[in-house]
């Protein structure tokens, strides 16, 4: 008679206690309802962030989510036509600092508001570019930050089916989106001209990526301080490994008119030149000065301390992403006419590299 009323007992256990014992087959929306006291719909807005629901029902089913283990069908979402809860990120380079600060800020602000961010790196590629975009299409993600190459066809697509993309650090070309830069002609400007001020008459100008924007525009911002003070530009503008940067800097100590000093164009480059001039014996800045464009954590414990224009990279992906959020919020159902430009001023850092 025992052991009937106990058999009685397990089969009316409620879904309560039978789920969280079972653990064979995964916790559904229903689950989830039924343990939390509230309706399917109620589950799926505290999933989906859409939608009210009082502080006191998302408590409950935010303890019954994490007591039964729930976790949403993301494949299933996606095969209904509801965009993941996801962004995407396309950096060139994830090994440069700037570039990692940027992407850092990026999933930080993505994450406090429950989305994920799928990162990965062109290489400055735009063949990989275009396969890193279809496979952020095939995850369905709700937006894009990125740093674009030349412009492609798959930006085009992406865009064109709705989902927002925001260009980081150089503008989009051919697309209609937002856009969030830095004053990198003023910043270049200020470095040349405090060069100048030093005395310093032969400025040599090192780095790569001439074709993108942001680094054409510091050459450019270059050249106009030269051609102002009447003095000839020197530029190496395909420096784009150590090895070249040390065969430009070995031909210097054969030159009788060898520059006096340098100005980089990004902190990759910096760190190359640096090495290069340590290698070679020019001793700075009383051989040859150098400031660079790229500030960096290691930059003021150098002997001497680097000389730097100084890019905002968290603020600058902060922005990226809260405008792509902006847009992902907007209850517009026509797509923009035309995107934002957001120019983020810089700063110089100015310490012992350049002959202060």
């Amino acid at each position: 008679m025992t052991e009937r009323r106990d058999l009685r007992r397990v089969k009316g256990a409620s879904l309560k206690e039978q789920r969280v014992s079972k653990q064979s087959s995964p916790p559904t929306v229903a689950d989830v309802a039924e343990f939390a006291g509230v309706g399917a719909i109620t589950v799926s807005r505290v999933v989906n962030g859409n939608g009210y629901v009082s502080a006191e029902k998302q408590k409950r089913v935010k303890a019954a989510i994490k007591k039964l283990g729930y976790r949403p069908n993301q494949a299933a979402r996606i095969l209904k036509g509801h965009r993941a809860r996801m962004i995407g990120l396309i950096v060139p380079d994830l090994s440069d600092p700037f570039f990692g600060m940027c992407a850092a800020a990026v999933e930080e602000f993505a994450f406090e508001r429950g989305y994920m961010t799928l990162i990965v790196a062109s290489q400055r590629n735009t063949e990989i570019e275009k396969n890193e975009v279809d496979m952020m299409m095939g995850q369905n993600i709700a937006g894009l930050v990125i740093v674009p190459s030349l412009p492609n066809d798959r930006l085009k697509m992406l865009a064109s089916s709705g989902i927002p993309i925001v260009a980081l650090d150089r503008p989009l070309q051919g697309l209609i989106g937002d856009e969030v830069v830095v004053d990198n002609l003023g910043g270049a400007e200020t470095a040349v001209q405090h060069l100048l001020w030093h005395g310093y008459k032969k400025i040599a100008c090192i780095g790569y990526d001439k074709n993108f924007y942001s680094i054409s525009q510091r050459i450019l911002g270059y050249t106009n301080v030269l051609k102002m003070a009447e003095l000839k530009p020197d530029i190496y503008d395909e420096a784009s490994t150590s090895e070249a940067v040390s065969k430009i800097i070995r031909s210097w100590m054969q030159a009788k008119d060898r520059p006096s000093a340098v100005f980089s164009l990004n902190n990759v480059t910096t760190s190359r030149v640096l090495q290069a001039l340590q290698d070679e014996g020019f001793p700075i800045p009383d051989s040859i000065a150098i400031v660079g464009f790229d500030d960096f954590p290691l930059a003021p414990l150098l002997r001497p301390a680097l000389t730097a224009v100084r890019q905002p990279a968290h603020d600058l992906g902060i922005r990226a992403v809260k405008l792509l959020f902006e847009r992902l919020e907007s209850v517009e159902d026509d797509p923009p006419q035309a995107g934002t430009r957001t120019v983020l001023p810089v700063e110089f850092i100015i310490r012992q590299s350049c002959g202060c």
